[in-house]
């Protein structure tokens, strides 16, 4: 059996304070209002893929290419953004109980301020210098912001180093594994458009293949088979989808956001085998009325393969469909909806039947 989270406690984390999420299910629905700290939680989880491995926390920093408003973002901000911008002490502190083990985080940062030269700024931080016209290139002495970094697994000491405003994340240290400790397969909302799949291991499967296929007929009626498909030099290659309404294969990156996201959904969820899935917004880009069947292909074989499964959503109607798009699965499931209070974070806890007898019965809202 998998190794999964049965209970997670965040004492500070980004905006959060003091959360405890407990008994936590197979299918886990975290909602709530806008910054109720439902993305954060799937981070925090997500850490404990290789804990002690601080540059893989640079995955964490929310740097996306594709989002434009954390382009251009240094790693010194990244960083300081895990920390609650409201403390003056920086520090990050939660534990997880897993089926196997308890695993406790820290981390601290100490904010000071380094005065060098720009020459050593360049060589040792790493960070390009722009010219302006005119300007000429001096040992005058800048002061650079920095974040120094301490990160302890289980009390133990295991990483750290400096981050420098506009640097890199080049001086920070910590315990190296070849292998994740936890096998966990983080989804943000945009990873779609960036075009990285799961599919070679799902194209390896000829049943779970086959039941893809069907449920993509969700999004085209026609379609026939995926196939990747090599450049004609052999280096790289895409995915091309035949189908009975075109003449020639096409690209995968052809069709919608909805068959590209439909897409990646299923093949993390075979990616996450025995382990932990994290689906953030799991239904952007997804039409309602394909919500219903790509859901339930979803819990269902994330319960064949023993996957534990997160997700997040403030969607009524997503919510609804995955509580009720497999009826008996419904004792694995729970809902979880965040929300602030004077002491901090707090949660509602809600059974899988209890969640659909409140909607329907009661008309209560779940978010």
């Amino acid at each position: 059996m998998a190794d999964f989270i049965t209970n997670l406690y965040i004492e500070s984390f980004r905006g959060i304070n003091c959360l405890n999420l407990q008994e936590l299910s197979k299918v886990n629905i975290l909602t709530g209002d806008n910054n109720s700290g439902k993305t954060s939680v799937l981070e925090a989880i997500k850490s404990f893929e290789m804990p002690g491995a601080l540059r893989k926390w640079r995955t964490m920093l929310r740097k996306e290419s594709v989002m434009p408003l954390s382009f251009g973002m240094s790693y010194y901000e990244g960083f300081l953004n895990l920390f609650n911008v409201e403390d003056d002490l920086k520090k990050i502190e939660y534990e997880a109980e897993f089926l196997n083990e308890r695993i406790s985080i820290r981390m601290t940062g100490q904010e000071s301020e380094e005065e060098m030269s720009v020459d050593e700024y360049e060589k040792n931080i790493q960070m390009v210098h722009q010219m302006k016209e005119g300007e000429e290139i001096d040992d005058h002495l800048i002061t650079v912001p920095r974040l120094e970094l301490k990160l302890e697994v289980n009390g133990k000491e295991v990483g750290g180093g400096e981050v420098y405003e506009g640097g890199n994340a080049g001086r920070l240290r910590g315990t190296v594994s070849r292998e994740p400790e936890k096998k966990i397969v983080y989804i943000s909302p945009v990873r779609h458009a960036e075009g990285s799949l799961y599919l070679s291991e799902i194209l390896n499967n000829p049943e779970l293949y086959e039941e893809m296929l069907e449920v993509l007929k969700e999004y085209d009626k026609d379609i026939m088979s995926i196939n990747y498909v090599k450049n004609y030099r052999g280096m790289g290659g895409e995915y091309k989808i035949l189908s009975r309404s075109h003449k020639k294969a096409l690209s995968l990156n052809v069709y919608g956001d909805g068959m590209k996201k439909a897409v990646l959904l299923m093949s993390a969820v075979v990616k996450a085998k025995s382990g932990i899935l994290l689906l953030d917004e799991f239904e952007t880009a997804i039409h309602t009325s394909a919500m219903e069947r790509t859901f339930r292909w979803i819990l269902e074989t994330c319960h064949k393969l023993d996957v534990q499964l997160f997700l997040t959503s403030h969607s009524k109607e997503a919510i609804t469909k995955v509580l009720k798009c497999a009826p008996h699965l419904q004792d694995d499931m729970a809902v979880y909806t965040l929300y602030k209070d004077d002491a901090g974070n707090a949660v509602r806890r809600l059974s899988g039947k209890k969640a659909v007898e409140v909607q329907d019965d009661m008309g209560l809202e779940l978010r």
